[in-house]
């Protein structure tokens, strides 16, 4: 069982990688996987990744086969594992910086530019390779192993967390009730599925000096599904301004787009608690329920204001 620095350093070096263990950094933040970020004998930097869990392993290797799929059909990198092997996963680094990182202290994330008004470098590229991602036939996706969920199997499971969320939240009955109009109105939702990254927060998205999208990070949530899937996380992050530019971007580079898309995204997130609130069940931790909670109590406020 890998649980050290050290031991990652060892199976590293067992795999044939010359990292250096003297510039080695721990990062423990991660509830999947032990990671270390090092440097090889020529300076290439490397992250290494171990399994916590076996369960884990299984989810990497759906991983692998969407990273083998989608790497030559963007416009912007993704890992290329060079080593995988039920101990250790490995990759050079990508180059570029998270668009955001969350910074605890802070409350939340920290952008490298003002989210509320991004570049238009930053809202071309990413709606480019969006695009790009949700284009991939879905046919391909599917013969390479990539997971499906249908339209009214999402709708099925958002309704399972709706129940469920109540044994652990409190639920203002206005919000149940935009929970429950949202999941059984038609209009809103999709006639199509594409395959989606499925976790894109700005943490997972690099971005160069000029604030152009290079490179999607962590596809462990890429499965074929909901285009908006990929929409809620950003439009909460960044609002409602730059999520119309993104869509309008998005359209112009080829993604396929409804009346309602930008209406079923927000209310994808507004139902986020829901899924929230199945972590903390399932998980029994509090920390999950307290943000499942908060983001109810947001929900509530905004629609009395």
């Amino acid at each position: 069982m890998v649980a050290t620095l050290d031991d990652l350093i060892a199976v590293a070096h067992a795999h044939g990688l010359n990292v250096r263990a003297e510039r080695a950094k721990l990062d423990e933040t991660g509830a999947d996987f032990l990671v270390a970020h090092v440097v090889d004998a020529e300076d290439v930097p490397w992250v290494v990744r171990s399994p916590r869990r076996a369960d884990v392993l299984e989810r990497a290797e759906a991983e692998r086969r969407v990273l083998d799929l989608v790497r030559a059909r963007l416009p912007v990198a993704v890992p290329d594992w060079r080593v995988f092997a039920p101990e250790i996963i490995a990759y050079s680094r990508l180059g570029g910086h998270p668009a955001a990182v969350v910074d605890l202290e802070a409350g939340g994330y920290v952008w490298r530019f003002d989210e509320t008004a991004p570049p238009q470098a930053f809202t071309d590229t990413l709606g480019d390779a969006l695009a790009a991602l949700h284009r991939i036939p879905e046919d391909e996706a599917a013969g390479a192993g990539v997971r499906v969920k249908r339209s009214d199997e999402i709708r099925a499971a958002f309704g399972e967390r709706m129940e469920g969320a109540r044994e652990v939240l409190d639920v203002p009955e206005v919000v149940w009730r935009r929970w429950q109009e949202w999941i059984a109105d038609d209009t809103y939702w999709p006639e199509h599925s594409v395959l989606v990254h499925g976790d894109l927060h700005p943490a997972h998205v690099l971005v160069d000096d000029g604030q152009r999208v290079t490179g999607l990070l962590d596809w462990t949530e890429a499965h074929i599904g909901d285009p908006a899937t990929d929409f809620a996380i950003l439009y909460a992050t960044m609002g409602a301004g730059p999520l119309g530019a993104l869509l309008k971007r998005y359209e112009a580079a080829g993604g396929r787009t409804w009346p309602r898309m930008r209406a079923h995204i927000v209310e994808t997130w507004a139902a986020y608690p829901s899924v929230i609130a199945e972590f903390a069940r399932l998980s029994g931790e509090d920390a999950p329920r307290q943000l499942g909670q908060m983001l109810v109590n947001a929900t509530a406020q905004e629609m009395a204001g």
